[in-house]
């Protein structure tokens, strides 16, 4: 695991925690609308951000990944919770730094160079 390897995020009086485990990826690209985080992130280093339901989706999983005792719909309620309190696109700039951090993109300094520009 790369617990090591989160970024984190505070919201509620909390410190919570976003993270990538290998696994996670997984998980939350499948429910992505496209299907594939890569596309997701190369439009977005293009200047085309995501879709809403995408950034639920990566922080979501971020959440899980970071946080292994939170069940699904617990994780959407802390989603809810973020957005609540802070704006949408700066709680998915989080999570796409925790799977920056994660290393599946390649080296973490050159994607993360390259998508959070």
């Amino acid at each position: 695991m790369v617990f090591d390897k989160f970024v984190e995020i505070e919201f509620g009086g909390k410190k919570h925690k976003l993270c990538y485990p290998v696994k996670q990826v997984f998980v939350a690209e499948r429910q992505l609308t496209d299907g594939n985080i890569m596309l997701m992130l190369e439009r977005a280093s293009a200047g085309i951000p995501p879709n809403v339901y995408d950034m639920y989706i990566i922080i979501k999983y971020a959440l899980m990944g970071g946080n292994p005792e939170l069940k699904e719909d617990e994780a959407e309620a802390l989603y809810l919770a973020a957005v609540e309190e802070m704006p949408v696109v700066d709680v998915f700039k989080a999570g796409m730094k925790a799977l920056v951090l994660s290393g599946v993109l390649g080296d973490p300094k050159k994607a993360g160079a390259a998508i959070m520009a």
